[in-house]
């Protein structure tokens, strides 16, 4: 048995990145390539983010994390416009938590109780004449399933046209959705896209926002240069065109997904939810949360829970020996 303790309550790829990455950071630290600054605005990897995507280098803007892009995009549309937010509820909760920082206010739509899709009359009516900024992810966090599809992306996009979408889409690999070609025609549409799940490199901290190119510029405008090391790049680029090798490892974690699945819905007391993303949202049935974390603390098995979502817990799927030590220990508890 593993005696390190297992963290089912971080969304990562527990397989890691390619070897080629690994190889290119290791050319780059042997060269002491980072002495230095590299490239202010990432020009290499936005031409290769370009070539991947089919768009201009003009649609790209390089952070350090997904969520640096978000704060800035947080600074000019809610602190500087003293704008209002329109968010599902739940959602990734960091991410709301700074938007009620920044926005005059937060409006948060709750999801269906029951299959937590986005009732999206509802966050039109509210948000419409409201709202100057919305932020949804593709799949959501924590529920894991996708809540847009192309009818109600389209109905966000045209019946809120002052309002600026802004699409999460940290896990949308696992997914195979993306709104991402939508930036071609869409102005008031920003999709976040992160290094950080299935590439595996979510230590580097590299993250990107993709838009119409008059709305890439103005956030290109307030980011500061270099805001991403010259190791990081040289990381996100390797990953970026190792793409058999990205098809090969999110194959194998939907594999292990549909295993870990199934293992939960052998518990008697947790109901799964389906997830389009690499965690599971369960509901626990007759038992406290705190007692099954606190039984899964003690045998150094981390999960994830929130005060939005009392009953549930969220269950990243690790690989299959880690997965299986979390059942066996859920399979024995005690409540």
């Amino acid at each position: 048995m593993n005696d390190e303790t297992l963290h089912f309550e971080a969304a990562i790829n527990p397989y890691g990145c390619s070897e080629s990455v690994v190889r290119a950071m290791e050319t780059c630290a042997r060269a002491k390539e980072y002495r230095s600054y590299g490239e202010p605005t990432a020009e290499s990897l936005r031409e290769s983010l370009a070539n991947h995507y089919g768009l201009s280098p003009d649609n790209f803007v390089v952070f350090n994390g997904a969520g640096e892009a978000l704060a800035w995009l947080f600074v000019l549309n809610l602190v500087m416009r003293r704008g209002r937010l329109i968010v599902p509820y739940p959602s990734y909760e960091r991410f709301v938590e700074a938007g009620k920082r920044c926005a005059a206010e937060v409006i948060e739509v709750p999801l269906d109780a029951e299959t937590f899709s986005l009732p999206v009359d509802q966050f039109i009516e509210d948000g419409r004449g409201r709202a100057n900024v919305g932020l949804i992810s593709s799949p959501n966090n924590p529920t894991g399933n996708l809540l847009l599809d192309e009818k109600s992306m389209s109905r966000l996009l045209d019946e809120m046209p002052d309002c600026l979408w802004i699409i999460d889409e940290a896990y949308a690999d696992y997914a195979g959705v993306s709104f991402v070609p939508w930036v071609r025609e869409r102005r008031n549409l920003i999709v976040l896209r992160s290094f950080s799940k299935a590439y595996g490199l979510a230590g580097l901290r590299v993250g990107y926002a993709v838009a119409h190119p008059s709305v890439a510029g103005e956030l290109a405008g307030v980011r500061l240069p270099w805001c991403v090391n010259s190791l990081s790049l040289v990381a996100a680029q390797a990953a970026l065109l190792d793409q058999e090798y990205l098809a090969q490892v999110v194959a194998r974690i939907k594999a292990d997904c549909e295993d870990f699945q199934a293992g939960l819905s052998r518990i008697p007391f947790l109901h799964v939810h389906p997830s389009a993303a690499n965690f599971f949202p369960v509901r626990l049935e007759g038992v406290s949360p705190s007692s099954v974390k606190q039984q899964l603390s003690e045998r150094r098995i981390q999960v994830r829970s929130r005060a939005d979502m009392p009953l549930h817990l969220r269950l990243t799927s690790l690989r299959p020996s880690e997965n299986q030590r979390l059942l066996d220990a859920l399979e024995s508890f005690k409540g």
